[in-house]
């Protein structure tokens, strides 16, 4: 008992009287069946646990409700309509509930907003629960059954909110501006680093890896402002808006460590890196030591006061690359910081400053998962469903219900078999405890006290076990299966073979789930990773060949989510340091393409040999190193040859430069190299060329 957190009794407390107000409540108004009110709070309640490992901030809970709310609603609707249209068929009825449930598997895999695929995941699976429970009864009582499931969800939500509003409620939101200055604070001493001295790789990987944690946690709690709190409302636009600049800050602190290595290798490049140290390093440290402090005017770098005649075109172009790459990270971090400040001083003149339109977003949509995934459902479906009317089994209505929740519930899961492996377990506990409730302990209660007392035993011991990461599935499935068992509405008869049937389906309906994740496998990471870096590809080919150009923020925001992705099949520093390369390699070509009025009368043969790097890219599955150095020599000829026309920006030469150096480290070789297994290990980062 004392190895048992203080913060999951209350959580266990919190359940336990949601659910008690919810049973009693829905025997008090006489509703269908009061197990789907306690069924409503439960998971409401303990499936965000499952992710939070704790009890969950109350924006969490607020949007899955409402999600839960309209999803039971919209579910309702379609299980009405499909016993209305294809009750009397049971075989069109198979076809159509499929359809519906892998229709609603797709939207929910591409889905990007959470409440969103929440909504038609709870879409899904509830029709099927409304229909099969009235074939399963008696198909004439299908009006009841609608109406009740959707009753007591209703009822179920409001009560588990209730609760979590009344004792001791987490706001997620009010750790908001704490994480948003541990982000800025963490980025303005990675930068005053960079400056200070060159380090090893392995150092600038753990550094990034860091400052993606600070990043995702500021992530995660900005989408709590819209539910929890008014007095931060009208900060989302802005708060959404620097939550793509913040991604574009990790990049630019990479690409500065970039051109600083080569600024460095001049021999009068500290001359020049310590006149940005003098401006730049006074507002570093101020926003490292006091990210909340008030923000000041916008610190534009001076431009470089040089003799063009006295120094090198080369330390020229390294140092006026370091001082845009500075300036980038400095006007975002300024920018962070007025938010900071506006979020403790909303009256601060300061707010008038801040962004108030949100930045488009342009997501990677992986079809291929999202199309395997409804495909297997829809499979497992219909041939279960087969089993179902040609063996004349009663209660393998139960089987179909409990194998439509589990492969919505899990499709997004890393490794859903395992999930529901899990679930299998606490089903059978589930079976096991329920019919010592049904069998031994309802027979010799009387009154609700009683029965709130033995309906409340179970459901602590599954809440104590759901913040537990290797038995949260069992503790979640149990709640689920024995509140689908139980009748607490009906007089107690006896009829123990009624129930052996049900929990016989509800385990052989678990299992059908398991052997549908096991048998029709999902892409593996490698093939995922292999297909998210053709796309990258396909996309760089495009902005290197197409004419016109993206908007940056378009850019940025569909080379996020797909890298995002491809960071989290890797899972290691090593494939985040890659993942930002590529990002640096998209939007080096892209400020190049920009800038190509600049060029002159070079530009047509400048465009042929970006087209020409397109097509070679796309045309190759794997790349190699060799192609890599190669490429990097031809930029860097491009170098040599643009420092002889003087009338050239010396920015548009940096790009180039800086293009060579990304190009050398080979971007992509990581990830390419992850997808095939027995692909000798690649040396990247070969000894650079001075330009």
């Amino acid at each position: 008992m004392l190895r048992i957190p203080a913060d999951h009794w209350l959580l266990t407390l919190r359940t336990v009287l949601a659910a008690w107000l919810a049973l009693f409540l829905s025997m008090r108004l006489d509703l269908y069946q009061p197990a789907w009110a306690i069924m409503a709070v439960m998971i409401v309640t303990l499936q965000p646990v499952m992710f939070t490992g704790g009890t969950p901030p109350l924006g969490i809970i607020i949007g899955r409700s409402l999600a839960r709310l309209f999803g039971t609603l919209f579910g309702s609707i379609v299980g009405l309509v499909l016993i209305v249209l294809t009750g009397q068929q049971p075989m069109l009825y198979l076809l159509c509930a499929g359809a519906w449930l892998a229709f609603c598997l797709y939207w929910v895999m591409l889905e990007q907003d959470e409440h969103i695929g929440y909504v038609m995941m709870l879409s899904g699976y509830t029709s099927t629960l409304v229909s099969l429970t009235a074939i399963g009864t008696d198909v004439n009582n299908i009006w009841s059954v609608a109406q009740g499931r959707f009753s007591e969800t209703v009822l179920g939500i409001g009560c588990a909110l209730v609760v979590h509003v009344a004792i001791a409620p987490r706001f997620g939101s009010r750790a908001l501006p704490e994480a948003l200055s541990e982000f800025l604070s963490c980025a303005a001493g990675e930068t005053l680093s960079t400056l200070d001295a060159a380090r090893p790789r392995e150092t600038r990987d753990a550094s990034s890896t860091m400052l993606l944690g600070h990043y995702q946690q500021f992530q995660k709690l900005r989408g709590l402002t819209r539910l929890e709190t008014r007095r931060l409302s009208h900060f989302i636009p802005a708060l959404d808006r620097f939550a793509s600049d913040s991604l574009a800050l990790l990049t630019a602190v990479r690409e500065l460590e970039t051109a600083l290595d080569y600024l460095r290798e001049c021999d009068d490049g500290d001359v020049w890196l310590e006149q940005l140290k003098r401006q730049a390093i006074p507002l570093l440290q101020a926003i490292q030591a006091a990210p909340d402090g008030m923000p000041g005017e916008r610190l534009p770098l001076s431009d470089f006061d040089w003799d063009e005649d006295a120094v090198a075109p080369r330390s020229r172009a390294r140092a006026e690359l370091v001082r845009q790459r500075l300036g980038e990270v400095l006007g975002l971090l300024q920018h962070g910081r007025r938010l900071r400040h506006a979020l403790d001083d909303p009256a601060s003149a300061k707010v008038r400053t801040l962004p108030w339109s949100r930045r488009s977003r342009t997501t990677h949509n992986e079809h291929f998962v999202a199309r395997y995934n409804a495909f297997r459902l829809f499979i497992a479906f219909e041939l279960l469903g087969q089993f179902w009317i040609h063996s004349g089994w009663h209660s393998g209505y139960l089987a179909m219900m409990l194998l439509g929740v589990f492969t919505m519930l899990f499709a997004k899961a890393p490794n859903p078999a395992a999930v529901v492996y899990q679930f299998m377990w606490g089903t059978i506990a589930a079976v096991i405890l329920g019919g010592v409730l049904l069998f031994l302990v309802l027979p010799v209660i009387n009154g609700f006290p009683l029965l709130a007392i033995a309906i409340g035993i179970p459901i602590a011991i599954g809440t104590l076990m759901t913040p537990h990461p290797r038995v949260a599935a069992m503790g979640l499935a149990g709640a689920i299966t024995m509140m689908t068992l139980l009748n607490l509405h009906s007089t107690y008869t006896f009829s123990p073979v009624s129930y052996i049937n049900g929990g016989l389906a509800s385990i052989i309906g678990t299992v059908a789930a398991m052997f549908t994740y096991a048998l029709l496998r999902q892409r593996s990471p490698a093939e995922r990773i292999e297909t998210l870096m053709a796309a990258y590809w396909r996309g760089l080919g495009r902005l290197l060949r197409e004419p016109s150009l993206p908007n940056r923020a378009r850019l940025e925001s569909r080379l996020y989510d797909r890298l995002g992705r491809l960071i989290a099949l890797g899972g290691s520093d090593r494939a985040l340091r890659e993942a930002v390369d590529l990002h640096a390699l998209a939007l080096c070509v892209w400020r190049i393409r920009r800038q190509r009025d600049d060029i002159g009368p070079l530009r047509t043969e400048l465009e042929a040999w970006l087209a020409d790097i397109g097509e070679r890219l796309v045309a190759r599955r794997h790349h190699d190193p060799a192609v890599w150095r190669e490429l990097a020599d031809q930029a860097l000829a491009w170098v040599q040859r643009l420092y002889r026309e003087t009338r050239l920006p010396i920015a548009t030469i940096g790009e180039f430069a800086m293009l060579s150096h990304l190009m050398r480290d080979a971007p992509g070789i990581e990830f390419e190299n992850a997808v095939d297994a027995n692909a000798p290990p690649t040396v990247t980062g070969e000894a650079r060329h001075a330009d």
